[in-house]
């Protein structure tokens, strides 16, 4: 049996560890998730290097979350995307990572990205405006 497909959160700060930690309590089995923190010491190059090494050791087709469209962990994922054969999701939350966990052995999918994407999307919500619709 060869390597499954996996994800790497990439997030500034620690917050990629916790969201693996709930993603426990929700979904269950997160072995082939992990994570690459970027520190404030770190320099782009840097973060680079260790994402890099991670991304060599994935199978082509794996999933990188980032948190921040146009931050340093969506650039240095895009800029990853030139030498690896790697998906790219940025804007992770729960729901996001939750469905691709859910999904996990077709991230190399398009129509599962887009999966992806929208359950990240729809799962943005005002709530008091929810509630009003609902007692309407």
């Amino acid at each position: 049996m060869g390597k499954e497909l996996e994800i790497l959160l990439l997030t500034h700060g620690d917050w990629g560890k916790y969201i693996i930690e709930a993603g426990k309590m929700i979904v269950g089995n997160v072995d082939r998730v992990s994570q690459i923190s970027l520190n404030p010491a770190d320099t782009f190059e840097e973060f680079y290097e260790k994402v890099e090494k991670k991304v060599s050791e994935m199978k082509e087709g794996s999933l990188i979350i980032t948190d921040i469209f146009g931050g340093t962990t969506t650039n240095v994922a895009a800029k990853l995307s030139l030498s690896y054969n790697i998906n790219i999701i940025s804007g992770l939350n729960a729901p996001l990572l939750f469905e691709a966990l859910l999904n996990i052995d077709s991230i190399n999918e398009d129509k599962v990205l887009d999966g992806i994407v929208e359950e990240g999307k729809d799962s943005c919500k005002n709530i008091l405006k929810e509630l009003r619709k609902m007692t309407k």
